[in-house]
């Protein structure tokens, strides 16, 4: 979905160039993998390539800019905007929350120069809110990009965008030069779009939100509030329903300030919690409709437990 909208904006722009952030993940295609998780910090806007097999002239075409920094990023924007042909972002970055007014002048800097704003909404949409991040933080993308939460765990993923850049998908309405065919092999999948239906109807439902992020707080306050208690230097960083803990002393605000985070302790809090019957991955709580009373209890008390044992 994210490379369909970065060449959605490139059809539209008839630009090359697409700006992307530091540490912000957009799928696996090249584009996206440019300073995915750089070990080599380059001066903005370098790019870095993220994998092997990436050619050079992708390099050259990905600009990047720090997160929730927006005077770097309109410093670069000022200086190439002749030749961008969109804005990537994901608007809660990993697990980094937007500073107030970052997102908000980011959509101001695309309205001035006339680039498109993409939102990869493929974590947030659907989660944050029945309108995603969109919603949640007030500001509107030109294209955004969903996926996850939109079919309950199935695959099928989706962009989003104004009709006049949409416009270029259909064969119909665009000529051949302007024309971006989008095929796939499980486009359209029945199966996943009647999951992605029912989905959607479940979360229309009254109260779902509000459940959620209830029980998100309750994780997430109660998380802190033992680290805290312990004395361990941790932030638990995110979002009620979308949030995970570093443990560093500084304030996490972009890619850069992840890095002081001690990995060690991560690793040893990951393998505790799944030892104790919490299944996260390598980052991120995810909260669901699913998740009840007991869920909540049963986890404290393992990050009760776990904490005991690493500090």
């Amino acid at each position: 979905a994210t490379l369909y909208a970065m060449r959605a904006a490139r059809a539209y722009r008839r630009k090359d160039k697409i700006l992307k952030f530091e540490g912000g993940f957009h799928g696996m295609n090249d584009y996206s993998l440019m300073s995915i998780w750089p070990s080599e910090l380059e001066e903005f806007p370098r790019s870095v390539p993220g994998s092997a097999g990436i050619p050079q002239s992708v390099q050259n075409e990905m600009l990047i800019a720090p997160f929730n920094d927006l005077d770097t990023t309109r410093g670069i924007v000022e200086r190439h905007h002749d030749e961008i042909a969109g804005i990537i972002v994901e608007p809660f970055q990993r697990l980094i929350p937007p500073k107030p007014g970052f997102l908000q002048g980011l959509r101001g800097l695309a309205d001035e120069f006339g680039i498109p704003l993409i939102f990869d909404e493929v974590v947030t949409g659907f989660r944050f809110a029945y309108g995603g991040a969109q919603e949640f933080y007030g500001v509107t993308p030109d294209i955004c990009t969903l996926g996850k939460a939109v079919a309950g765990g199935f695959p099928l993923t989706a962009i989003a965008g104004s009709e006049e850049i949409m416009a270029h998908m259909d064969g119909g309405e665009m000529p051949s030069e302007d024309f971006m065919p989008q095929i796939g092999t499980l486009s359209g999948n029945p199966v996943a779009a009647v999951d992605g239906l029912k989905t959607l109807e479940i979360l229309r439902r009254p109260g779902a939100y509000e459940s959620m992020r209830a029980t998100g707080a309750t994780l997430r306050e109660g998380l802190q509030r033992m680290l805290d208690e312990a004395e361990i230097p941790a932030r638990v960083t995110g979002e009620d329903v979308l949030f995970d803990v570093y443990f560093a002393n500084n304030e996490i605000t972009d890619y850069r300030s992840t890095l002081s985070a001690n990995s060690a302790t991560m690793g040893r809090f990951n393998s505790g919690v799944l030892e104790k019957g919490i299944f996260k991955g390598d980052s991120k709580f995810y909260i669901s409709a699913a998740h009840d009373e007991n869920d909540v209890e049963q986890t404290l008390e393992a990050f009760k437990d776990v904490i005991e044992e690493i500090r």
